[in-house]
């Protein structure tokens, strides 16, 4: 299981960045933008949570999008995470 926060990704972000609370997501990092925005892959950030919360496809994919996509309107602007979907 890999639900301890990543503390070597965690200290290598910028300070000002908004970082989701869940540290399954940790893993799931892509990047930081210029702006200081934290790049998470939609993808990755279900997978983690199947993989350390024991969580099916269907209740991953519906706990992201309901618990932190959707959240995203409720942050601040200027350095809230971008969510990145893969093709």
């Amino acid at each position: 299981m890999s639900t301890m926060i990543n503390k070597d990704i965690r200290e290598s972000l910028p300070e000002e960045a908004i970082v989701f609370d869940n540290p399954s997501y940790d893993n799931s990092i892509l990047g930081v933008t210029d702006d200081n925005r934290i790049v998470y892959n939609y993808d990755s950030m279900i997978e983690e949570l199947m993989s350390d919360e024991n969580m099916n496809y269907e209740d991953a994919a519906d706990f992201v999008s309901y618990n932190t996509v959707r959240a995203l309107g409720y942050f601040s602007k200027e350095n809230k995470p971008i969510v990145v979907y893969p093709i």
